[in-house]
């Protein structure tokens, strides 16, 4: 069984992307590779350049976006609908069904390994961004409402979690993530819409990836290796997952 796969949601920064991709080949040369390229982005050269780097290509059913308005980015919503965050879960989900990696790593095209992966060492469910407290000490809990855990519990998952955070270097256990997403999306589509009415952030992947999980009875832990560049600006390169890194001439494979 292969440690660990990589899954790459793309859009359009070709480059970057498969720079994303080969940074992970280059600690773990047999993962498996997948790219999902959104309904508007640039399928044709991400088919061309996986290729050369041996991953498979696909592309959205129809463009799904940033999930919602998110600083200078004006999407026209708070976050994504129940039909787009089923979308974003039907490929990530056959992209784990296609692969035996024990893990599956979430890359989008600002995220990259530095080294090679500690936790890997052990085992678990899902590892997401740490925010209670972040690598620079800083508290971004990322508060989860009450009702999220009671919605949990009540379907036999978890009702405790460090905040949510389950973007883009997030890395989940493949097999758990298929029993989980098999378990709830039934429910989970019926009620998707109520669960927009406590807080968009079921909408959104940084919290809906981990609230599968959470939702499949598998616990939440945090990386400690992992940083996004905005936060560490000059250490960064001390961690082994950057995430949020715009410029990806600065890493070096």
């Amino acid at each position: 069984m292969k440690i660990i796969s990589g899954y790459l949601w793309a859009y359009r920064n070709v480059d970057s992307g498969i720079k994303s991709l080969q940074s992970l080949q280059k600690h773990y040369p047999d993962a498996d590779l997948f790219i999902n390229v959104d309904y508007e982005g640039d399928l044709i050269n991400y088919q061309q350049r996986g290729l050369e780097i041996g991953a498979k290509t696909s592309i959205n059913l129809f463009q799904l976006g940033y999930c919602g308005d998110f600083g200078e980015v004006q999407t026209g919503r708070e976050c994504w609908s129940r039909e787009s965050t089923f979308e974003w879960f039907r490929g990530f989900y056959e992209a784990c069904k296609k692969t035996d990696s024990r893990y599956m790593f979430l890359l989008e095209e600002d995220d990259f390994i530095l080294k090679p992966i500690t936790l890997l060492e052990y085992q678990f469910s899902i590892a997401i961004h740490p925010t209670v407290p972040s690598p620079t000490g800083w508290m971004r809990p990322n508060y989860i409402n009450q009702e999220f855990f009671d919605y949990s519990k009540q379907h036999g998952g978890i009702d405790n979690c460090p905040g949510y955070a389950s973007g883009g270097g997030t890395i989940v256990n493949r097999e758990q993530f298929i029993d989980a997403w098999d378990k709830c999306k039934d429910y989970l589509y019926a009620d998707y819409d109520k669960l927009v009415t406590i807080n968009k952030i079921i909408g959104w992947i940084d919290f809906s990836l981990q609230y599968v999980m959470m939702l499949g009875g598998y616990q939440v832990i945090q990386n400690p290796n992992l940083c996004e560049h905005w936060e560490i600006p000059e250490d960064w390169q001390d961690f082994e997952i950057i995430t949020g890194l715009k410029d990806h001439t600065l890493v070096t494979l």
